[in-house]
């Protein structure tokens, strides 16, 4: 059984994005943009934009994002749980014998969260290494920035 939760972007194609070391929130580019080069392939581990730090892809969630994911797939698992009990329910009651299964109610599982929503905050740049990969990062951010393909380090004029 597969699950899936989708994680909303903002009009510009970005999905949010939080270090797992400094905690600060950017964006990254969802899918390839237009440059790319044909052959490209998603790094393995990408880097912050603001300390450097180097992770595996799927390290990047916000805490909104990972707290969204658990509660939207705690619903499912329970519906899950709730049906293969059933099943083992009416297949032990098939037998026949002594035993007699009963299944009352559901698995306790929290509500639905509310959906998630993206602004359209924060200003875009494009690393001069990697252009393919633009980012976004916060307005007010004027130190240097690292590339998040590479880590090479470089700034914005502003």
């Amino acid at each position: 059984m597969e699950f899936s939760v989708t994680i909303p972007l903002d009009s510009d194609g970005f999905v949010r994005r939080q270090c797992p070391s400094c905690q600060r929130e950017f964006k990254w580019f969802h899918g390839r943009t237009d440059q790319a080069p044909e052959d490209w392939q998603d790094p393995d581990t990408y880097f912050c934009p603001y300390c450097g730090f180097e992770a595996p892809n799927d390290a990047w969630f916000t805490d909104a994002q990972a707290a969204y994911v658990q509660q939207s797939l705690s619903g499912r698992v329970s519906e899950l749980l709730t049906d293969e009990l059933d099943n083992v329910a009416r297949s032990i009651n098939r037998q026949g014998g002594m035993i007699r299964l009963s299944v009352s109610g559901q698995v306790d599982s929290d509500p639905p969260p509310p959906p998630l929503s993206e602004p359209n905050d924060m200003m875009g740049i494009a690393p001069p290494c990697h252009g393919f990969e633009p980012i976004k990062v916060r307005d007010d951010w004027y130190e240097p920035l690292h590339c998040l393909i590479c880590g090479s380090t470089f700034t914005v004029d502003g």
